[in-house]
């Protein structure tokens, strides 16, 4: 199946910073319609199931949540302050449109900036700190601005999603909706011709500040196998150094593996055969410690754990950018390599 760049951008735009994750999950909910039962925990955490009751389970698991801001307070003009949800730089943020996602509808906004000329010379090419800035909404005072919004509510960047060339696309959010549509479009994949095995796509949350959803998941499931997808990090673009960033990765050159700590070594070992089996090029990434995603939870309870990821440039920016192929091809491995792992499992199969 070819990629599908509407049901990408649709997960890309839905706004859901950590804690926020419903706006997500309901476009999973669309996307799978009727046909497919879902479920959902309290948490949020969403997930469905395709293939065979009663073989071995994998599961292909992504998290929802992107990172953003908070509303904290409102000062007495109606300027807006705010903290961070998850790794934001503040040297992203002076001038840059906001969208705060109010009860209402969203709102609109612009971080405010000094002009250079008022700046001081020892503080010009400086961000503020994040406790400094502040969003102008437009709002005259404190009373017309909680008209309008409310203490607590998540802002994102602005939802644009432009295709910079062919296949290429740049967004907000691609951590991690290009793993959510890993897992689903896998799960759709798997559908149409299925295994021996039970698939269970399974969408999470929190990840960005505590890996709360992977920790209950974890403790819920019991899989033979998980396959967590995130990202990783691009390094074909200026200032990258392959040295420091421990490889080189690709846009265009497929999805990544990790090879060590990130994954169970029989279970890279068989990604790998089934990428060459159906003609899917991979990349290898090592993996010398903590993969600081749903993986490191997931591995934790004791399941056989493997690490794959979609190559993302800028990541944790107003503009990821990613290659559509990479990630249609990522889905087309998951589903193949759970056709593999319903043959392959046995008592002891994990054990290197």
């Amino acid at each position: 199946m070819p990629f599908d760049p509407k049901f990408f951008q649709e997960l890309c735009v839905a706004p859901a910073p950590t804690g926020f994750e419903a706006p997500v999950q309901r476009v999973l909910r669309r996307r799978l319609g009727d046909g497919w039962a879902v479920h959902a925990d309290p948490l949020g955490d969403l997930w469905a199931e395709a293939g065979a009751s009663g073989g071995p389970q994998v599961v292909v698991t992504a998290h929802a949540d992107q990172i953003g801001l908070i509303v904290t307070y409102v000062d007495e003009q109606g300027f807006v302050s705010f903290a961070p949800i998850g790794g934001v730089d503040q040297q992203l943020l002076p001038g840059r449109d906001l969208v705060i996602h109010s009860a209402a509808g969203p709102v609109l906004g612009v971080v405010g900036r000094r002009p250079t000329h008022f700046i001081p010379k020892d503080e010009r090419g400086k961000a503020p700190d994040m406790h400094e800035q502040f969003v102008d909404i437009g709002a005259p005072s404190r009373q017309e601005a909680l008209r309008r919004i409310a203490i607590g509510d998540p802002i994102t960047f602005a939802p644009r999603f432009l295709e910079l060339a062919e296949d290429t696309y740049a967004t907000l959010a691609g951590d991690d909706r290009a793993g959510v549509y890993v897992a689903f479009r896998a799960l759709e994949l798997y559908k149409a011709a299925p295994g021996s095995a039970s698939l269970i796509a399974v969408s999470t949350v929190h990840e960005e500040t505590t890996f709360m959803g992977a920790k209950t998941q974890a403790r819920r499931l019991s899989p033979e196998a998980i396959i967590v997808v995130d990202v990783d990090f691009a390094t074909d673009y200026p200032g990258m150094d392959v040295k420091k960033t421990g490889g080189e990765v690709k846009l265009g050159a497929g999805p990544v593996v990790a090879r060590g700590t990130g994954s169970n070594a029989p279970l890279f070992r068989l990604a790998s055969e089934v990428a060459q089996a159906e003609g899917i090029a991979l990349q290898v990434r090592a993996a010398p410690g903590s993969m600081s995603t749903d993986a490191d939870e997931f591995m934790a309870a004791g399941a056989a754990t493997l690490s794959l990821s979609v190559p993302l440039r800028y990541m944790h920016s107003p503009f990821e950018v990613v290659r559509g192929a990479d990630i249609e091809a990522a889905a087309s491995l998951v589903a193949a390599l759970a056709r593999r792992l319903g043959e392959a499992i046995h008592p002891g199969w994990s054990v290197p």
